[in-house]
């Protein structure tokens, strides 16, 4: 059992490793990702190497009592502020200071009880027990797992890919590990569990920033050409182009005309996300493709140009857009038909607009 041990705790060891020396050459990910990815890794590695203490000094001499109480320590500590530190990493959380500040405070709590034997106990023969206020260590756990997966499945929702099959296995993969460890307390695969989770839900979060358009977080057009090719037999394409865009660029710059970008993105996003894909395809040009909810198609329509009217209001350097439509049916018409419908649509719209802004200034 020994032996088999060690091998599970060099193996996360070296998975960490590997996650770490990834993140910090990573050039896809903020500074601000990094150092929270990194954080998430020290903190399994600093939970793992104080499962791994306790678990080699549990009976040994009692000359080793203040190292065994030290590694249940950093165990304790650790663990519960892994799951705040992915959070901030690949999710998206409501309240961030509160969730720290949460992971500082258990962390205190773990070291002023382990003066007064709260959590766990350590007795002279050097055996490790748990004490009447364990419960609080496994409640700061699970919740710093149930905080982890929905702050990620939150940013899974706000960039389009939702709940996907490796986000559901990954909490199943974590849930079993872990629970092994609490029926048989012999088998300690639950860091090594975490490890592996770790490195899956980074490798998941690269894999969104490949899909996004870096400034309105929009899918991107690699994205937009693939959904092309896998078009269910129903779907709308609607395009959308800003109006006098350029003219935004060449009056205001081009941190004005991003922010046109991501406003304008943010409210498609809003809008017409929840029953499909949005994506930008070009400059300024955008496209939704949605693939249920036909009927409301008029009121959603309704309802995006009255939010970029509102934005108008607020900041007129904000231009109208000009959109055009289309209803694809596989059985009778191609979907090229379509996305030169839809795309002759808008633009017969953005060249109607020009004219009545030219007819307004003479």
């Amino acid at each position: 059992m020994f032996n088999l041990y060690t091998a599970i705790v060099l193996t996360a060891l070296f998975l960490l490793l590997i996650t770490a020396t990834d993140i910090l050459t990573n050039r896809l990910i903020t500074k601000e990702m990094k150092k929270w990815a990194v954080l998430a890794c020290l903190l399994i590695a600093g939970s793992l190497l104080g499962e791994c203490v306790g678990v080699l000094t549990n009976g040994a001499a009692p000359s080793l009592i203040v190292l065994h109480q030290i590694g249940k320590l950093v165990e304790f500590c650790c663990a519960p502020a892994i799951g705040v530190a992915v959070a901030m990493a690949y999710g998206v959380l409501k309240w961030p200071k509160i969730a720290i500040a949460a992971a500082v405070a258990h962390a205190v709590f773990e070291c002023i009880s382990l003066r007064f034997h709260w959590v766990f106990r350590i007795d002279s023969q050097n055996i490790y027990h748990r004490e009447s206020l364990y419960f609080i260590y496994i409640a700061a756990f699970i919740l710093s797992i149930i905080l982890c997966f929905s702050s990620v499945i939150r940013s899974g929702k706000e960039y389009q890919t939702g709940i996907d099959g490796v986000l559901v296995l990954t909490l199943l993969m974590l849930f079993i590990g872990v629970g092994i460890q609490f029926i048989y307390a012999d088998i300690r695969i639950d860091f090594l569990c975490i490890a592996i989770g770790n490195m899956l839900l980074y490798s998941r979060c690269c894999k969104i920033v490949l899909q996004l358009d870096a400034v309105t977080c929009l899918l991107n057009r690699r994205c937009y050409d693939t959904a092309l090719g896998n078009i269910g037999s129903r779907a709308v394409i609607l395009f959308f182009d800003i109006n006098r865009f350029k003219l935004v660029n060449d009056t205001y710059g081009h941190s004005v005309g991003d922010l046109c970008l991501k406003e304008i993105g943010k409210q498609l996003r809003a809008v017409y996300g929840k029953y499909g894909s949005c994506y930008r395809v070009g400059g300024d040009e955008f496209c939704v493709i949605l693939d249920s909810h036909f009927e409301q198609l008029e009121e959603l329509n309704g309802q995006f140009l009255a939010a970029v009217e509102a934005l108008r209001k607020e900041d007129p350097r904000i231009p109208d857009i000009a959109y055009g439509y289309a209803y694809y049916n596989a059985d009778t018409c191609h979907i090229q038909k379509a996305i030169e419908d839809a795309d002759d649509m808008m633009y017969r719209n953005k060249h109607a607009d020009s004219r009545a802004a030219k007819s307004s200034v003479s």
